[in-house]
């Protein structure tokens, strides 16, 4: 296997070739509140972007080792925060973010249609960025998913978790980006240690507490005790695992049916 080169720093290259860069939308236009009397407020500019895709999926892979249950995330190249060095911050921020601890996660495509094709997306991305090869029927629900910035971005966040193997991994084989081919290899910790660390501000991508919080429901699991709940515990706990089998992707299922059944 190749080595795989360490990354010291990201320069800027030039501007775009023309034609090139259609990953986001800017939407920029005038609007106005339509009111129940049927008056309308004064317009208003507003601007949001759109992914190519419109939403998202972020993964928990997970294992259980002694006694508790250990995540996925990943160290990731992102432009956009590694250049806050160059901002004019109101709080200064003292690091420098060369890489930055993330989930394992990817856009939704165009061609991605319905529960199959959002599931195939899932086991795709498990695959280009982790090295392991699921099937769509390992994909497990975790609850409803999230608007990571919903004044600027269309875009929702869908959460899904998996049990893997770590010695069934293999090099993972990317997506064909720069950035994903020098990213460092998938790492797994235990849970209750990358809560703290979201807690310390040492993990700073939402998609990892999140995910992380709802897997701890999902398998009983209490990182503030860093235990399992006892048998006198886990009732507390089974009427999250039930919203969580119901809500967020899960409920395609019935849209699904609902199409295939319509006459």
């Amino acid at each position: 296997m190749e080595r795989q080169r360490e990354v010291v720093a990201v320069e800027v290259a030039g501007d775009p070739s023309p034609g090139q860069g259609t990953f986001l939308t800017l939407v920029r236009q005038t609007y106005r509140n339509r009111y129940a009397d049927g008056t309308c407020s004064r317009p208003y500019l507003y601007e949001y972007i759109h992914r190519r895709g419109y939403d998202a999926v972020a993964i928990a892979l997970y294992y259980e080792e002694g006694g508790e249950p250990w995540m996925s995330y990943r160290p990731g190249i992102r432009v956009p925060v590694y250049f806050r060095r160059d901002l004019t911050l109101c709080l200064r921020d003292p690091r420098d973010y060369d890489l930055i601890p993330e989930a394992v996660a990817g856009s939704l495509e165009p061609g991605d249609h319905g529960l199959a094709g959002f599931l195939a997306r899932v086991v795709a991305e498990i695959w280009e960025e982790a090295g392991f090869a699921l099937a769509p029927s390992a994909v497990e629900p975790l609850g409803g998913g999230f608007f990571p910035s919903h004044g600027q971005s269309s875009e929702k966040i869908h959460l899904c978790a998996a049990r893997v193997d770590p010695a069934s991994a293999v090099s993972p084989q990317g997506d064909g980006s720069v950035n994903e081919a020098d990213a460092p290899p998938v790492r797994f910790r235990p849970l209750r240690d990358i809560l703290l660390d979201c807690a310390a501000g040492r993990i700073e991508d939402p998609k990892v507490e999140v995910l992380a919080w709802r897997l701890c429901l999902h398998l009983g699991y209490l990182p503030v005790q860093g235990r399992y709940a006892v048998p006198a515990e886990r009732p507390a706990m089974l009427e999250f695992q039930h919203f969580m089998g119901l809500a967020g992707w899960t409920s395609a299922r019935d849209q699904d049916r609902d199409r295939t059944e319509a006459p």
